[in-house]
């Protein structure tokens, strides 16, 4: 490979990353104060139809009954049911990371700081920093 195959494929595939989170933001906007269950059912027929996937809208069945669903049958159903449950939780934003700010003490942040500047001397420092915490807890 080429590296300017891979540039331009790495572009690509940030591009699509940018026009995706665009799109979910406008996706809240549209959607929001909705149910996830409404979201769902809106988005389904467009995703159910999206052309890598092109599954089948049947009669749901059972608890379903009433509603149409995704055919169980088609080959791109896993798929396409997947990516519809997860354009649901990225537009309720049930997918973005959920980081709580934790004060860390300053005597503990200077033994990370020594652990750190120790595990960057060896290949896999993350790693090696992240195992020696772990096995510290567990002696």
């Amino acid at each position: 490979m080429s590296k300017s195959n891979s540039k331009t494929l790495v572009h690509s595939a940030l591009d699509g990353a940018f026009t995706y989170a665009e799109m979910i933001e406008a996706l809240r906007a549209l959607y929001e104060g909705k149910t996830p269950e409404a979201i769902r059912a809106a988005l389904l027929p467009d995703v159910a139809s999206y052309r890598k996937y092109s599954v089948p809208l049947v009669k749901g069945e059972g608890k379903a009954e009433g509603t149409m669903v995704l055919d169980a049958e088609h080959p791109k159903y896993e798929a396409c049911r997947k990516a519809l449950g997860r354009m649901v939780k990225d537009i309720l934003g049930k997918n973005e990371a959920k980081t709580e700010e934790l004060e860390v003490p300053a005597e503990i942040l200077a033994v990370a700081q020594k652990l750190a500047k120790l595990c960057n001397e060896y290949e896999g420092a993350r790693k090696l920093a992240s195992t020696a915490i772990a096995q510290a807890f567990a002696g």
